[in-house]
């Protein structure tokens, strides 16, 4: 049997367990008081705002149903309301930090909310409260989601733009496939008087310029050998009831070439009709979606 000091110090423990548990602050969301970590932040920020987004989406829709301007309203408070949390979570983000609150503000500064994201919070309790509680799975599952959204999103923003123009231009493209028959006409009859056709009529095409149309392509019209082509309501908005002008030429071999849109006039030849539109005046469509043969 072992034998034991009887003035030694106890060595059993006798505290309570509960005093080794690390005491955390509570999470308030929408709320200015507290504090929240880094990770916490990111994830928090990203998820509501999407949530408060896709609110807002399905909000506006069933306005306007009933009243537009109405669902413009409801768009502009959800907006507002997305500022608000955004700052509320800051603000708590700079209690972190062991910084007042007024400096969420420096998050209007572009990128400047990088600093939220980089600067750890201050260990243990602070001025402005209990350290925030350890970081569930699912805060870091949303946290690790905002690099792929960003990229998404940048990505989207290059791609949708570029993919309407495209389809733009393939709109316009049709009312050029379409004008190789009128094309053709006001050049047999110039071929035939020796001067342009006045209208449609005289270019031995139907009076109705409605009659040359396409899926995008309202009409087709002859103006002193121009060709006037006007895009439907069907069209992209960018050109919906627009009009892009094709100007005949002669060339000194007599061979009539076309000018369109604000194309540069082709060399060596003169307008077939020089009272008839111009077809860079014609022409109300933005340089940027033509053909590149009928741009500046």
């Amino acid at each position: 049997m072992q034998n034991r000091n009887p003035y030694a110090a106890p060595q059993a423990n006798v505290t309570r367990g509960d005093n080794n548990v690390e005491e955390y602050g509570e999470v308030k969301v929408f709320s200015p008081a507290g504090r929240l970590g880094r990770l916490r932040y990111i994830g928090y920020t990203f998820g509501l705002t999407i949530l408060i987004g896709i609110l807002i989406g399905i909000a506006s829709g069933l306005v306007a149903v009933a009243d537009p301007t109405a669902a413009v309203v409801v768009a502009g408070l959800g907006y507002i309301a997305i500022i608000a949390v955004q700052f509320l979570l800051t603000i708590q983000r700079s209690h972190d930090m062991n910084m007042t609150g007024w400096l969420s503000l420096v998050s209007l500064i572009p990128l400047a909310v990088l600093v939220f994201w980089i600067v750890p919070g201050t260990p243990g309790e602070n001025d402005y409260g209990k350290p925030p509680p350890p970081n569930s799975a699912g805060v870091v599952i949303l946290a690790c989601l905002l690099p792929f959204v960003m990229i998404g999103g940048i990505l989207a923003a290059i791609a949708i733009p570029a993919y309407q123009d495209y389809t733009i231009r393939a709109q316009i493209s049709e009312g050029l496939n379409l004008a190789a028959g009128p094309k053709a006409a006001v050049a047999e009859a110039f071929m035939r008087g020796g001067v342009a056709p006045s209208d449609r009529s005289e270019a031995g095409l139907s009076a109705d310029a409605g009659d040359t149309s396409g899926s995008y392509v309202s009409s087709i019209d002859v103006v002193g050998g121009t060709l006037v082509v006007t895009y439907s309501d069907e069209a992209n908005s960018m050109i919906a009831g627009k009009v892009l002008g094709m100007q005949p030429y002669v060339s000194s071999d007599r061979d009539v070439v076309w000018r369109c849109g604000e194309g540069a006039a082709p060399q060596g030849a003169v307008a077939m009709d020089p009272r008839a539109p111009a077809a860079a005046d014609a022409t109300e469509i933005e340089a940027r979606y033509l053909p590149s043969a009928c741009r500046p």
